[in-house]
Protein backbone atom coordinates (compact mmCIF):
# COMPACT_ATOMS: atom_id res chain seq x y z
CA UNK A 1 0.00 0.00 0.00
CA UNK A 2 1.43 3.56 -0.80
CA UNK A 3 0.20 6.11 1.00
CA UNK A 4 0.48 9.97 1.34
CA UNK A 5 1.12 11.91 4.55
CA UNK A 6 0.58 15.20 4.58
CA UNK A 7 2.79 17.02 7.11
CA UNK A 8 3.85 20.38 8.04
CA UNK A 9 7.32 21.64 6.99
CA UNK A 10 9.03 21.97 10.42
CA UNK A 11 11.63 19.84 11.89
CA UNK A 12 9.11 18.67 14.62
CA UNK A 13 6.29 18.17 11.76
CA UNK A 14 8.87 15.95 9.82
CA UNK A 15 9.98 14.11 12.64
CA UNK A 16 6.79 12.80 13.59
CA UNK A 17 5.56 12.10 10.34
CA UNK A 18 8.39 10.11 9.35
CA UNK A 19 7.98 8.59 12.98
CA UNK A 20 4.81 7.31 11.60
CA UNK A 21 5.75 6.14 8.32
CA UNK A 22 8.50 3.80 10.11
CA UNK A 23 5.61 2.23 12.10
CA UNK A 24 3.85 1.79 8.92
CA UNK A 25 6.75 -0.06 7.46
CA UNK A 26 7.02 -2.31 5.55
CA UNK A 27 2.91 -2.92 5.23
CA UNK A 28 3.04 0.80 4.11
CA UNK A 29 5.17 3.13 0.94
CA UNK A 30 4.99 6.00 2.70
CA UNK A 31 5.38 9.79 0.95
CA UNK A 32 5.81 12.80 2.33
CA UNK A 33 3.86 15.96 1.31
CA UNK A 34 4.78 18.93 3.18
CA UNK A 35 2.20 21.69 3.11
CA UNK A 36 2.37 25.18 4.71
CA UNK A 37 -0.48 26.35 7.40
CA UNK A 38 -1.15 29.74 8.18
CA UNK A 39 0.42 29.30 11.32
CA UNK A 40 3.61 28.84 9.60
CA UNK A 41 3.18 32.40 8.06
CA UNK A 42 2.14 34.12 11.00
CA UNK A 43 5.13 33.78 13.72
CA UNK A 44 5.70 37.15 14.95
CA UNK A 45 2.21 37.51 16.59
CA UNK A 46 0.31 35.65 19.73
CA UNK A 47 -1.98 33.20 18.60
CA UNK A 48 -4.72 34.62 20.63
CA UNK A 49 -4.28 37.88 19.07
CA UNK A 50 -4.88 36.29 15.08
CA UNK A 51 -8.92 35.64 14.14
CA UNK A 52 -10.09 32.23 13.36
CA UNK A 53 -8.81 28.38 13.81
CA UNK A 54 -7.05 25.67 12.67
CA UNK A 55 -3.87 27.87 12.25
CA UNK A 56 -1.51 24.74 11.89
CA UNK A 57 -4.22 22.28 10.51
CA UNK A 58 -6.40 24.07 8.32
CA UNK A 59 -4.87 23.47 4.83
CA UNK A 60 -3.67 20.11 5.92
CA UNK A 61 -7.47 19.32 6.27
CA UNK A 62 -8.34 20.14 3.06
CA UNK A 63 -5.38 18.39 1.33
CA UNK A 64 -6.63 15.48 3.03
CA UNK A 65 -10.28 16.14 2.25
CA UNK A 66 -9.29 16.82 -1.66
CA UNK A 67 -7.91 13.28 -2.12
CA UNK A 68 -4.18 15.12 -2.60
CA UNK A 69 -3.17 13.51 0.82
CA UNK A 70 -4.40 9.64 2.30
CA UNK A 71 -3.59 10.79 6.05
CA UNK A 72 -2.33 13.57 7.79
CA UNK A 73 -0.38 13.57 11.19
CA UNK A 74 -1.19 16.53 13.01
CA UNK A 75 0.18 17.31 16.95
CA UNK A 76 -2.80 16.48 18.49
CA UNK A 77 -3.25 19.62 20.60
CA UNK A 78 -2.84 21.73 17.40
CA UNK A 79 -7.10 20.63 15.77
CA UNK A 80 -9.77 22.21 17.04
CA UNK A 81 -12.11 20.40 19.54
CA UNK A 82 -14.84 20.34 16.60
CA UNK A 83 -13.63 17.60 14.13
CA UNK A 84 -13.67 18.93 10.08
CA UNK A 85 -16.83 17.05 8.69
CA UNK A 86 -15.73 14.37 6.33
CA UNK A 87 -12.63 13.65 8.68
CA UNK A 88 -11.51 11.37 11.23
CA UNK A 89 -9.36 10.76 13.58
CA UNK A 90 -7.94 6.99 12.89
CA UNK A 91 -5.16 6.41 15.43
CA UNK A 92 -3.51 7.82 18.34
CA UNK A 93 -0.10 6.37 18.70
CA UNK A 94 1.25 5.88 22.25
CA UNK A 95 2.12 9.60 23.47
CA UNK A 96 5.34 11.10 24.39
CA UNK A 97 5.77 12.74 27.61
CA UNK A 98 2.83 15.61 28.28
CA UNK A 99 5.25 17.56 30.43
CA UNK A 100 6.43 21.08 30.26
CA UNK A 101 10.04 22.06 30.04
CA UNK A 102 11.32 25.17 31.58
CA UNK A 103 15.20 25.86 29.89
CA UNK A 104 16.88 28.49 31.51
CA UNK A 105 20.07 30.45 30.42
CA UNK A 106 23.01 29.75 33.55
CA UNK A 107 22.96 33.95 34.23
CA UNK A 108 19.05 33.43 34.79
CA UNK A 109 19.42 30.35 36.86
CA UNK A 110 18.59 30.34 40.66
CA UNK A 111 17.72 27.20 42.13
CA UNK A 112 17.48 28.57 45.72
CA UNK A 113 13.65 30.01 44.99
CA UNK A 114 10.33 28.90 45.39
CA UNK A 115 8.88 26.35 42.75
CA UNK A 116 10.87 27.43 39.42
CA UNK A 117 14.63 28.01 39.74
CA UNK A 118 14.55 31.65 38.39
CA UNK A 119 16.05 34.65 39.51
CA UNK A 120 13.35 37.71 40.99
CA UNK A 121 11.63 39.38 37.60
CA UNK A 122 13.13 37.13 34.96
CA UNK A 123 12.00 37.55 31.42
CA UNK A 124 10.32 33.90 30.65
CA UNK A 125 9.55 33.74 26.75
CA UNK A 126 5.84 32.09 25.88
CA UNK A 127 2.85 33.29 24.15
CA UNK A 128 0.60 30.75 25.61
CA UNK A 129 -2.04 32.51 28.06
CA UNK A 130 -2.41 29.04 30.07
CA UNK A 131 1.68 29.01 30.49
CA UNK A 132 1.68 32.75 31.74
CA UNK A 133 -1.27 32.14 33.90
CA UNK A 134 0.89 29.55 35.56
CA UNK A 135 4.26 31.28 35.69
CA UNK A 136 2.35 33.92 37.31
CA UNK A 137 0.29 32.29 39.92
CA UNK A 138 3.51 30.46 40.98
CA UNK A 139 5.93 33.45 40.57
CA UNK A 140 3.85 37.02 40.18
CA UNK A 141 7.51 38.75 39.73
CA UNK A 142 8.32 36.53 36.60
CA UNK A 143 7.94 39.11 33.17
CA UNK A 144 5.95 36.51 30.62
CA UNK A 145 7.67 37.82 26.97
CA UNK A 146 6.07 37.20 23.41
CA UNK A 147 7.79 34.27 21.74
CA UNK A 148 6.81 32.02 18.29
CA UNK A 149 8.58 30.10 16.00
CA UNK A 150 9.13 26.30 15.89
CA UNK A 151 11.77 24.56 18.16
CA UNK A 152 14.73 25.44 17.30
CA UNK A 153 14.46 28.99 16.58
CA UNK A 154 12.69 29.68 20.21
CA UNK A 155 15.91 27.43 21.76
CA UNK A 156 18.14 29.75 19.47
CA UNK A 157 16.57 33.37 20.41
CA UNK A 158 16.93 32.28 24.45
CA UNK A 159 20.70 31.79 23.43
CA UNK A 160 20.73 34.65 21.89
CA UNK A 161 20.04 36.21 25.54
CA UNK A 162 16.37 37.83 24.31
CA UNK A 163 14.84 35.63 27.06
CA UNK A 164 16.16 34.35 30.51
CA UNK A 165 14.81 31.80 30.23
CA UNK A 166 11.50 29.93 28.08
CA UNK A 167 8.78 27.38 28.37
CA UNK A 168 8.36 24.15 26.03
CA UNK A 169 6.55 21.09 25.39
CA UNK A 170 8.99 18.54 26.47
CA UNK A 171 8.05 16.11 23.81
CA UNK A 172 9.49 18.46 21.19
CA UNK A 173 12.36 18.87 23.05
CA UNK A 174 12.87 14.99 23.06
CA UNK A 175 11.74 14.41 19.97
CA UNK A 176 14.38 16.32 17.89
CA UNK A 177 17.10 15.54 20.32
CA UNK A 178 18.22 19.22 20.37
CA UNK A 179 21.28 20.41 21.72
CA UNK A 180 20.92 21.78 25.25
CA UNK A 181 24.25 22.31 26.46
CA UNK A 182 25.03 25.43 28.79
CA UNK A 183 21.03 25.70 29.48
CA UNK A 184 19.18 24.35 33.20
CA UNK A 185 16.91 22.11 31.93
CA UNK A 186 14.46 21.41 34.46
CA UNK A 187 10.92 19.18 33.93
CA UNK A 188 8.11 20.94 35.28
CA UNK A 189 5.86 18.93 37.55
CA UNK A 190 2.22 17.68 35.70
CA UNK A 191 0.39 18.50 38.85
CA UNK A 192 0.97 22.02 39.37
CA UNK A 193 2.26 22.86 35.49
CA UNK A 194 -0.47 21.28 33.95
CA UNK A 195 0.23 21.47 29.80
CA UNK A 196 -1.99 21.85 27.19
CA UNK A 197 -4.91 18.75 26.67
CA UNK A 198 -3.43 16.25 24.28
CA UNK A 199 0.51 17.91 24.74
CA UNK A 200 2.56 15.27 23.49
CA UNK A 201 0.16 12.82 21.77
CA UNK A 202 0.05 12.97 18.04
CA UNK A 203 -3.37 12.54 15.75
CA UNK A 204 -3.73 10.58 12.37
CA UNK A 205 -6.87 12.10 10.77
CA UNK A 206 -8.14 10.11 7.34
CA UNK A 207 -11.35 10.47 5.32
CA UNK A 208 -14.80 9.28 6.67
CA UNK A 209 -15.56 6.03 5.11
CA UNK A 210 -12.30 4.99 4.08
CA UNK A 211 -12.34 1.49 6.11
CA UNK A 212 -9.25 -0.04 4.51
CA UNK A 213 -6.86 2.58 5.80
CA UNK A 214 -8.69 3.28 9.24
CA UNK A 215 -8.17 -1.01 10.32
CA UNK A 216 -4.66 -0.29 9.12
CA UNK A 217 -3.69 2.51 11.34
CA UNK A 218 -5.78 0.57 14.41
CA UNK A 219 -3.60 -1.88 14.45
CA UNK A 220 -0.17 -0.90 13.58
CA UNK A 221 -0.38 2.61 15.73
CA UNK A 222 -3.25 2.80 17.99
CA UNK A 223 -2.71 3.28 21.82
CA UNK A 224 -6.13 2.93 23.74
CA UNK A 225 -5.15 4.00 26.83
CA UNK A 226 -3.58 7.20 25.28
CA UNK A 227 -6.31 7.62 22.99
CA UNK A 228 -8.59 7.77 26.21
CA UNK A 229 -6.74 9.88 27.89
CA UNK A 230 -6.66 12.56 25.18
CA UNK A 231 -10.29 12.39 24.13
CA UNK A 232 -10.84 12.85 28.02
CA UNK A 233 -8.61 16.15 27.98
CA UNK A 234 -10.51 17.44 24.42
CA UNK A 235 -13.62 16.87 26.14
CA UNK A 236 -12.71 18.98 28.96
CA UNK A 237 -11.29 21.65 26.89
CA UNK A 238 -14.67 21.39 24.22
CA UNK A 239 -17.32 21.31 27.29
CA UNK A 240 -15.45 24.70 28.84
CA UNK A 241 -16.01 26.54 25.27
CA UNK A 242 -12.04 26.83 24.80
CA UNK A 243 -9.47 27.54 22.43
CA UNK A 244 -6.42 28.93 21.77
CA UNK A 245 -6.99 31.65 24.13
CA UNK A 246 -8.38 30.10 27.13
CA UNK A 247 -5.99 29.50 30.07
CA UNK A 248 -6.77 25.79 30.46
CA UNK A 249 -4.08 23.01 31.59
CA UNK A 250 -5.41 19.31 31.22
CA UNK A 251 -3.35 16.02 32.04
CA UNK A 252 -5.01 12.59 32.24
CA UNK A 253 -2.58 10.10 33.45
CA UNK A 254 -2.68 5.66 33.73
CA UNK A 255 -4.25 3.26 32.34
CA UNK A 256 -7.52 2.26 34.48
CA UNK A 257 -8.21 4.00 37.69
CA UNK A 258 -7.08 7.32 35.50
CA UNK A 259 -6.06 10.72 37.08
CA UNK A 260 -7.06 13.65 36.19
CA UNK A 261 -4.52 17.40 36.64
CA UNK A 262 -6.27 20.58 35.12
CA UNK A 263 -5.48 24.59 35.70
CA UNK A 264 -8.05 27.30 34.82
CA UNK A 265 -6.57 30.54 34.93
CA UNK A 266 -8.39 33.64 36.71
CA UNK A 267 -11.18 35.03 35.34
CA UNK A 268 -12.68 32.08 34.26
CA UNK A 269 -15.69 31.44 34.18
CA UNK A 270 -16.55 34.51 36.14
CA UNK A 271 -14.33 37.60 36.14
CA UNK A 272 -14.51 37.16 39.97
CA UNK A 273 -12.22 33.47 39.95
CA UNK A 274 -8.86 33.01 40.88
CA UNK A 275 -6.22 31.08 39.10
CA UNK A 276 -6.42 27.53 40.55
CA UNK A 277 -5.46 23.74 40.47
CA UNK A 278 -7.28 21.07 40.73
CA UNK A 279 -6.74 17.08 40.18
CA UNK A 280 -9.18 13.60 40.47
CA UNK A 281 -9.40 9.96 40.29
CA UNK A 282 -11.80 7.31 38.55
CA UNK A 283 -12.07 4.39 36.82
CA UNK A 284 -12.40 6.16 33.24
CA UNK A 285 -10.01 8.86 32.00
CA UNK A 286 -13.79 10.69 31.56
CA UNK A 287 -15.11 10.71 34.68
CA UNK A 288 -11.39 11.55 36.07
CA UNK A 289 -11.00 15.09 34.03
CA UNK A 290 -14.93 15.66 34.55
CA UNK A 291 -14.34 15.28 38.30
CA UNK A 292 -11.51 17.03 38.60
CA UNK A 293 -12.88 20.07 36.51
CA UNK A 294 -16.06 20.14 38.83
CA UNK A 295 -13.36 20.16 41.80
CA UNK A 296 -12.09 23.41 40.61
CA UNK A 297 -15.68 25.48 41.79
CA UNK A 298 -15.26 23.86 44.90
CA UNK A 299 -14.62 25.17 48.05
CA UNK A 300 -11.14 23.37 49.51
CA UNK A 301 -10.70 20.82 47.10
CA UNK A 302 -7.53 22.80 44.44
CA UNK A 303 -4.45 21.26 44.65
CA UNK A 304 -1.00 22.98 43.91
CA UNK A 305 3.21 22.78 45.28
CA UNK A 306 1.71 23.46 48.72
CA UNK A 307 -0.91 20.98 48.83
CA UNK A 308 -0.92 18.84 51.92
CA UNK A 309 1.04 21.37 53.98
CA UNK A 310 -0.75 22.67 56.42
CA UNK A 311 0.40 26.91 57.65
CA UNK A 312 -0.37 28.40 60.70
CA UNK A 313 0.07 32.51 60.36
CA UNK A 314 0.50 34.24 63.71
CA UNK A 315 0.12 38.26 64.65
CA UNK A 316 -2.94 40.30 62.62
CA UNK A 317 -5.17 39.31 60.58
CA UNK A 318 -4.31 42.36 58.85
CA UNK A 319 -0.67 41.83 58.27
CA UNK A 320 -1.62 38.04 57.53
CA UNK A 321 -4.22 38.61 55.07
CA UNK A 322 -1.89 39.05 51.66
CA UNK A 323 0.86 36.12 52.73
CA UNK A 324 -2.88 33.84 53.57
CA UNK A 325 -4.07 34.57 49.78
CA UNK A 326 -0.80 33.86 48.15
CA UNK A 327 -0.41 30.43 50.40
CA UNK A 328 -4.00 29.31 49.43
CA UNK A 329 -3.78 29.80 45.88
CA UNK A 330 -0.80 27.21 45.89
CA UNK A 331 -2.98 25.13 47.61
CA UNK A 332 -1.50 25.17 51.11
CA UNK A 333 -3.99 24.70 54.27
CA UNK A 334 -3.66 27.92 56.11
CA UNK A 335 -5.50 29.23 59.22
CA UNK A 336 -4.49 32.41 61.13
CA UNK A 337 -3.60 32.67 64.22
CA UNK A 338 -5.20 36.60 65.74
CA UNK A 339 -3.11 36.32 68.65
CA UNK A 340 -2.47 40.62 68.61
CA UNK A 341 -4.67 43.33 67.96
CA UNK A 342 -4.52 47.30 67.26
CA UNK A 343 -5.79 49.76 69.55
CA UNK A 344 -5.95 53.36 68.16
CA UNK A 345 -3.63 56.26 70.33
CA UNK A 346 -5.17 59.72 70.47
CA UNK A 347 -3.38 62.33 67.86
CA UNK A 348 -5.68 65.24 67.36
CA UNK A 349 -2.31 67.08 65.15
CA UNK A 350 -1.30 64.28 62.79
CA UNK A 351 -3.15 65.75 59.88
CA UNK A 352 -1.95 69.35 60.83
CA UNK A 353 1.92 67.64 60.93
CA UNK A 354 1.50 66.00 57.69
CA UNK A 355 0.09 69.60 56.16
CA UNK A 356 3.44 71.32 57.71
CA UNK A 357 5.69 69.37 55.68
CA UNK A 358 7.30 70.97 52.95
CA UNK A 359 9.09 70.34 49.91
CA UNK A 360 11.86 67.84 50.49
CA UNK A 361 10.95 66.79 53.98
CA UNK A 362 9.35 63.12 54.11
CA UNK A 363 6.61 61.09 55.82
CA UNK A 364 8.25 57.71 56.33
CA UNK A 365 5.71 54.57 56.94
CA UNK A 366 6.72 51.50 58.03
CA UNK A 367 3.66 49.49 58.83
CA UNK A 368 0.08 48.67 57.03
CA UNK A 369 -1.26 49.95 60.44
CA UNK A 370 0.23 53.04 60.22
CA UNK A 371 -0.27 53.68 56.86
CA UNK A 372 -4.64 52.90 57.07
CA UNK A 373 -4.12 55.83 60.51
CA UNK A 374 -3.28 58.40 57.90
CA UNK A 375 -6.69 58.29 55.47
CA UNK A 376 -8.03 61.88 54.71
CA UNK A 377 -4.07 63.61 55.51
CA UNK A 378 -2.96 65.82 52.53
CA UNK A 379 0.80 66.41 52.36
CA UNK A 380 2.08 69.03 49.65
CA UNK A 381 3.43 68.82 46.89
CA UNK A 382 7.19 67.56 46.98
CA UNK A 383 6.81 65.36 49.95
CA UNK A 384 8.52 62.66 49.76
CA UNK A 385 6.66 59.35 50.29
CA UNK A 386 8.02 56.33 51.54
CA UNK A 387 6.88 52.58 52.30
CA UNK A 388 8.93 50.16 54.00
CA UNK A 389 7.19 47.26 51.47
CA UNK A 390 4.60 46.31 48.84
CA UNK A 391 2.03 45.91 51.68
CA UNK A 392 2.44 48.91 53.29
CA UNK A 393 2.54 50.95 50.15
CA UNK A 394 -1.15 49.16 48.88
CA UNK A 395 -2.52 49.96 52.53
CA UNK A 396 -1.04 53.67 52.15
CA UNK A 397 -3.27 54.04 48.60
CA UNK A 398 -5.91 52.43 49.89
CA UNK A 399 -5.44 55.51 52.44
CA UNK A 400 -6.02 58.01 48.96
CA UNK A 401 -1.41 58.52 49.19
CA UNK A 402 0.59 57.35 46.41
CA UNK A 403 4.05 56.18 47.70
CA UNK A 404 7.38 57.53 45.76
CA UNK A 405 9.34 55.57 47.45
CA UNK A 406 8.60 51.18 47.81
CA UNK A 407 11.86 49.70 49.82
CA UNK A 408 11.53 45.64 49.98
CA UNK A 409 14.49 45.28 52.15
CA UNK A 410 13.01 46.65 55.59
CA UNK A 411 13.05 50.03 57.86
CA UNK A 412 16.79 50.70 57.93
CA UNK A 413 17.27 50.32 54.25
CA UNK A 414 13.89 52.45 53.84
CA UNK A 415 16.33 55.05 55.59
CA UNK A 416 19.06 55.02 53.51
CA UNK A 417 17.16 54.95 50.63
CA UNK A 418 15.24 58.20 51.10
CA UNK A 419 16.60 61.23 49.15
CA UNK A 420 16.22 64.09 51.99
CA UNK A 421 19.20 66.92 52.69
CA UNK A 422 20.58 67.48 55.65
CA UNK A 423 18.36 69.03 58.28
CA UNK A 424 15.22 67.42 56.48
CA UNK A 425 11.95 66.58 58.06
CA UNK A 426 11.01 63.34 58.15
CA UNK A 427 7.53 62.34 59.75
CA UNK A 428 7.04 58.99 61.15
CA UNK A 429 3.70 58.00 61.83
CA UNK A 430 4.20 54.43 63.80
CA UNK A 431 3.46 51.93 66.43
CA UNK A 432 3.74 53.63 70.48
CA UNK A 433 6.72 51.32 70.61
CA UNK A 434 9.15 51.01 67.52
CA UNK A 435 12.04 48.85 67.00
CA UNK A 436 14.41 52.67 66.47
CA UNK A 437 16.14 51.03 63.62
CA UNK A 438 14.37 53.87 60.90
CA UNK A 439 15.36 56.63 63.89
CA UNK A 440 18.84 55.95 64.30
CA UNK A 441 19.69 55.60 60.91
CA UNK A 442 17.75 58.76 59.87
CA UNK A 443 19.45 60.79 62.89
CA UNK A 444 22.99 59.67 61.78
CA UNK A 445 22.19 61.45 58.51
CA UNK A 446 21.34 64.62 60.25
CA UNK A 447 17.74 64.46 59.37
CA UNK A 448 15.14 65.34 62.11
CA UNK A 449 13.42 62.72 62.46
CA UNK A 450 9.24 63.58 63.93
CA UNK A 451 7.71 59.94 65.58
CA UNK A 452 4.37 60.35 66.14
CA UNK A 453 2.68 57.20 67.69
CA UNK A 454 -0.97 55.93 66.10
CA UNK A 455 -1.65 52.90 67.62
CA UNK A 456 -0.36 50.07 70.17
CA UNK A 457 -0.01 46.62 70.03
CA UNK A 458 -1.72 44.81 72.35
CA UNK A 459 -2.68 40.64 73.15
CA UNK A 460 -6.23 39.69 71.86
CA UNK A 461 -7.65 38.14 74.91
CA UNK A 462 -9.75 35.48 72.40
CA UNK A 463 -6.59 34.37 71.03
CA UNK A 464 -6.92 30.59 69.80
CA UNK A 465 -3.36 28.55 69.05
CA UNK A 466 -4.23 25.87 66.39
CA UNK A 467 -1.89 22.73 67.27
CA UNK A 468 -0.13 20.07 64.85
CA UNK A 469 0.27 22.69 61.69
CA UNK A 470 3.62 21.74 59.74
CA UNK A 471 4.35 25.40 59.69
CA UNK A 472 4.06 28.53 62.11
CA UNK A 473 4.77 31.70 60.16
CA UNK A 474 5.66 34.35 62.85
CA UNK A 475 4.94 37.82 61.89
CA UNK A 476 6.39 40.18 64.20
CA UNK A 477 8.04 40.05 67.56
CA UNK A 478 4.51 40.89 69.15
CA UNK A 479 3.28 37.88 68.19
CA UNK A 480 6.31 35.93 69.22
CA UNK A 481 6.40 37.07 72.48
CA UNK A 482 1.95 37.02 72.34
CA UNK A 483 2.22 33.21 71.66
CA UNK A 484 4.51 32.71 73.93
CA UNK A 485 2.42 33.52 76.34
CA UNK A 486 -0.09 31.03 75.42
CA UNK A 487 2.12 27.74 76.33
CA UNK A 488 2.62 27.13 72.29
CA UNK A 489 5.17 24.06 72.48
CA UNK A 490 7.37 23.85 69.16
CA UNK A 491 7.09 20.07 68.50
CA UNK A 492 7.66 19.13 65.19
CA UNK A 493 6.28 22.22 63.75
CA UNK A 494 8.78 24.01 61.65
CA UNK A 495 8.52 27.87 62.59
CA UNK A 496 9.69 30.70 60.19
CA UNK A 497 10.43 34.02 61.88
CA UNK A 498 9.24 36.98 59.64
CA UNK A 499 12.89 39.48 59.20
CA UNK A 500 15.95 39.65 61.81
CA UNK A 501 14.00 41.28 64.49
CA UNK A 502 11.02 38.19 64.85
CA UNK A 503 14.01 35.58 64.81
CA UNK A 504 15.85 37.41 68.14
CA UNK A 505 12.20 37.35 69.50
CA UNK A 506 12.01 33.60 69.07
CA UNK A 507 15.60 33.31 70.56
CA UNK A 508 14.65 34.82 73.44
CA UNK A 509 11.69 32.64 74.57
CA UNK A 510 13.76 29.50 73.68
CA UNK A 511 12.62 28.65 69.68
CA UNK A 512 14.05 27.67 67.14
CA UNK A 513 12.82 29.22 63.62
CA UNK A 514 14.44 29.90 60.01
CA UNK A 515 14.88 33.38 59.20
CA UNK A 516 12.99 34.88 55.37
CA UNK A 517 15.51 36.82 53.68
CA UNK A 518 13.22 39.63 54.12
CA UNK A 519 9.96 41.06 55.23
CA UNK A 520 8.25 40.44 51.58
CA UNK A 521 5.75 37.44 51.45
CA UNK A 522 7.84 36.29 48.61
CA UNK A 523 10.09 35.83 51.08
CA UNK A 524 7.93 33.93 53.28
CA UNK A 525 6.60 31.12 50.24
CA UNK A 526 10.41 30.39 49.16
CA UNK A 527 10.76 29.37 52.86
CA UNK A 528 7.27 27.55 53.24
CA UNK A 529 8.37 25.98 49.84
CA UNK A 530 11.65 24.46 51.53
CA UNK A 531 10.21 22.81 54.10
CA UNK A 532 7.61 21.25 51.98
CA UNK A 533 10.23 19.74 50.27
CA UNK A 534 11.55 18.15 53.42
CA UNK A 535 8.48 17.02 54.20
CA UNK A 536 8.23 15.02 51.37
CA UNK A 537 11.88 13.92 51.11
CA UNK A 538 12.75 13.66 54.33
CA UNK A 539 16.78 13.06 54.88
Amino acid sequence: MKLRIGTRGSDLALWQARHVASLLSPEAECELVVLKTRGDLIDNVPLQNVEGKAFFTGEIEQALLESRVDLAVHSHKDLPTAMTPGLVIAAVPARASAAERLLVRPAAYEPDTAFLPLRENAQVGTSSPRRIAQLQLLRPDLQARVLRGNVPTRVLRLRDGRYDAIVLAAAGLDRLGLDLSGLHDVELSLEWFVPAPAQGALAIQIREGDTVLAALLDRKLNDVHCARAVAAERRLLESAGGGCNLPLGAAVTGNGPYKAFVFLGAGHPTPQDSARWASAEAETADAAARRAFERLSASGAHTGPLCGCTIALTGSRSTASELESRLTELGASVVVEEVIAFEDLEAPELAQRVASLREGDALAVTSREAARRLAGVSPKRGVAIAAVGEGTASALRAAGLEPTLVGDQGAMVLAQQLDCIEGARVLFPCAEKTSGELERELVSRALLVEPLPLYRTVARRDAQIVRGVHVRVLLSPSAVRIASELAIEQGSTVLIALGERTLAACAEVGWQARRTRDNRSASVIVEVARVCRELENPA
